[in-house]
């Protein structure tokens, strides 16, 4: 059973990201996969909004432990002791997982388990830089102020965003997740336990439609096969298309 730790600044893509490839690891044609775990703050902690997940330190630390846990479990469900399920259900851990050493952590449960395990950095812009948090603040405050309106279309036409997008939670303000992007701990593909290390550019691919299609400017819809190109996955000097 596969597992992938994404990880990355607030709101840069991650569960956009997390949910196409669910979709494209369920079709393709070869049937590997044949079910996908998808764990989230929404999935551990169910109970709590995002954003009291983040609220302080000791909520944080929680947050985590609720995490790991889930991770842990999915691991062991779905197949880790071998038998027919081995190998055909993708885990994906969808959250910050901004310390390493959290990191370290999981890559431990996953070889525990004897299983592949890899780390996706979604990145924002490519760069990380100050534009794309800006950006992510930007895409934060909308789906706050959806939320609070109770809006939940299969996706904003205002926004872009989809309907799983918005109600996975918000951050509650600007000053939250500049302290979560200053605690950051970037991967580092030298480190076995986050290597294989892939980096995406969620930002630069054109806006999702449905059923692994993209939409261009004219909303016309364009199979993922060949315009997932717009998406960068770097492995380490070597560029991927999903």
């Amino acid at each position: 059973m596969p597992s992938l730790i994404l990880t990355g600044h607030p709101c840069t893509g991650k569960t956009t990201f997390a949910t196409l490839l669910a979709s494209r690891a369920l079709l393709h044609p070869s049937n590997t996969i044949s079910n996908i775990i998808h764990i989230r703050e929404s999935t551990a902690c169910p109970d709590q909004t995002k954003s009291e997940c983040y609220s302080n330190s000791h909520m944080e630390k929680n947050t985590r432990a609720a995490l790991k846990s889930e991770f842990d479990k999915a691991v062991i469900a779905s197949g880790g002791g071998g038998g027919e399920k081995r190998g055909s259900t993708l885990v994906i851990l969808d959250s910050l997982n901004y310390i390493k050493g959290y990191r370290y952590e999981l890559y431990c449960i996953s070889k525990a388990a004897g299983e592949s395990h890899g780390t996706v950095w979604i990145m924002g812009d490519g760069s990380g830089g100050s534009s794309s948090d800006e950006l992510a603040k930007k895409r934060n405050r909308q789906r706050k102020e959806l939320q609070m309106n109770n809006k939940h279309p299969n996706q904003d036409t205002t926004t872009g965003m989809e309907k799983n997008e918005i109600d996975d939670g918000y951050f509650q303000d600007d000053e939250m997740m500049d302290s979560l992007v200053l605690r950051y701990e970037p991967p580092d593909a030298k480190n076995r336990w986050e290597s294989p290390l892939y980096k995406v550019d969620v930002a630069a691919a054109l806006p999702w439609g449905k059923d692994g299609t993209l939409l261009d400017d004219e909303k016309s819809e364009t199979t993922l096969p060949t315009q997932m190109k717009a998406m960068e996955v770097k492995d380490d000097t070597q560029k991927k298309t999903v």
